[in-house]
């Protein structure tokens, strides 16, 4: 009988969370820069970039991880 040392999952589930914490924290410094900061109008820029890359990267992880909960069904528990 093949034994399982953890969820098959459960690499894309930290992937997940981590990714989620870094959109999480761009978010948080964007919706704090204040609009009359040095450099304001570039820091919000990139922030803005930085928080759909994050997005993006969290959305793509996430669908990873409904296959795998789909695969060996499982329901998500990370939403």
């Amino acid at each position: 009988m093949h034994k399982q040392t953890g969820s098959p999952c459960e690499e894309l589930l930290q992937q997940w969370s981590a990714k989620r914490e870094l959109a999480n924290y761009y978010i948080t410094a964007l919706l704090r820069l204040s609009p009359d900061a040095p450099g304001a109008l570039r820091r919000k820029q990139e922030l803005c970039k930085k928080v759909f890359e994050a997005q993006l990267s969290l959305k793509l992880v996430d669908d990873q991880l409904q296959s795998c909960y789909q695969e060996f069904g499982r329901e998500s528990s990370h939403i």
